[in-house]
């Protein structure tokens, strides 16, 4: 059984890898034919000087990835309890971030929501009664939409932090429904004490790990070859579970989609020809963290994804700093960034997190055998 899957296995990484290599130089050409490329920087990430060398670059390449995966997945490896789920909650994803990648290049008018200050005060002054009341009522929504704000380090053009957080907890509750009342899944798997029963709880776990790990990977994509490296480890990881599990449908995906990774990254690596975008690392990351949950092992996606994880809580981390005690933690967040600024070169870092992504692979990959 296990030689079959490894088999069917490599087959599907093969197709996905072959399929990656050679549409990727058209897939780069259209996107330089119509303008989908990166743009001057406006956060405060343009304070780096090798920032200015990746104007021109294609974004949006990792429409190459969600569209191989898909190819592959229906013409092959389609099963409605296994892999309907997964390839949809990818697509919903990769559409947010195809919308974020197109509005952030076309659209160049900037949304700044108002400070809430400013809101309190059209309250109490404004001459027309009925937009005092309409300020009044919608006060919470602006609370929320300026406390996302204040997280971001630019708001930009396109999607919104506030409104990305909405469309992923709606992925993030598909997948809790798929898990929790398609499946009947309420047990997590812990390494040496084995399944703990979370009930109810289940729900706003599923939903808090799909969030994070979509946010997580799209904060990890900022220099070339990182977050697709990355990715292609933690993915090797769990297909290593998954054969492990005998699970046929799960290990095809994720070969599938560590070929097609293995595929653009060979046009990934510094300089990059193309880069993923947020239609990739939104999917990416979504996908990771269901087959974590389709494998019972969403307690290793903090090890597996370490580098990930370790990105987002930089960014986290200098929001408090900042607002507790009016200076930064890390020179900028996320943390690439802040060694891009302390003078490591972008290929070290790449390496450094290669290896750091490989070694807690390994280890999370033993915590499942036990």
């Amino acid at each position: 059984m296990v030689g079959e899957i490894i088999l069917k296995s490599f087959y599907f990484f093969s197709g996905a890898f072959l399929i990656t290599v050679l549409f990727s130089p058209c897939l780069i050409a259209l996107l330089k034919k119509f303008g989908i490329v990166r743009k001057d920087e406006r956060d405060f990430s343009s304070l780096i000087a090798t920032r200015k060398e990746k104007v021109g670059t294609p974004i949006f390449g990792g429409i190459i990835i969600v569209g191989v995966i898909t190819i592959l997945t229906l013409l092959y490896n389609w099963h409605r309890e296994t892999t309907f789920v997964p390839l949809g909650v990818l697509w919903l994803a990769a559409i947010l971030g195809g919308a974020d990648d197109l509005l952030n290049i076309f659209y160049t008018k900037e949304r700044h929501p108002r400070t809430l200050g400013r809101i309190a005060r059209l309250i109490r002054v404004h001459k027309n009664i009925g937009k005092r009341m309409w300020y009044a009522v919608s006060f919470p929504w602006q609370a929320y939409k300026r406390f996302f704000y204040l997280l971001g380090s630019h708001p930009g053009s396109g999607v919104q932090a506030h409104e990305k957080i909405i469309i992923q907890f709606a992925i993030g509750a598909i997948v809790a429904w798929w898990l929790s009342f398609k499946l009947n899944w309420t047990e997590v798997w812990i390494p040496w004490f084995g399944h703990v029963d979370f009930g109810f709880w289940i729900i706003p776990i599923i939903v808090f790990l799909v969030i994070c790990m979509a946010n997580a990977v799209n904060i990890t994509d900022g220099i070339d070859g990182l977050s697709a490296g990355t990715l292609l480890i933690s993915y090797s990881a769990f297909f290593l579970i998954a054969l492990e599990q005998k699970s046929l449908h799960i290990s095809l995906l994720t070969a599938t989609v560590v070929g097609a990774l293995g595929g653009y990254l060979l046009f990934n690596i510094k300089p990059a020809k193309y880069q993923m975008g947020d239609v990739g690392s939104l999917g990416m990351g979504v996908l990771l963290a269901t087959i974590a949950f389709a494998l019972d092992r969403p307690i290793l996606l903090p090890i597996i994804g370490m580098v990930f994880i370790a990105e987002i809580l930089s960014v986290v981390l200098q929001t408090v700093w900042k607002v507790m005690f009016g200076k930064r933690l890390f020179k900028m967040a996320p943390l690439h960034h802040h060694f891009e600024i302390a003078g490591k070169e972008e290929s070290s870092i790449v390496m450094y997190a290669w290896t750091f992504a490989a070694l807690f692979a390994i280890f999370g990959i033993w915590l499942s055998f036990q």
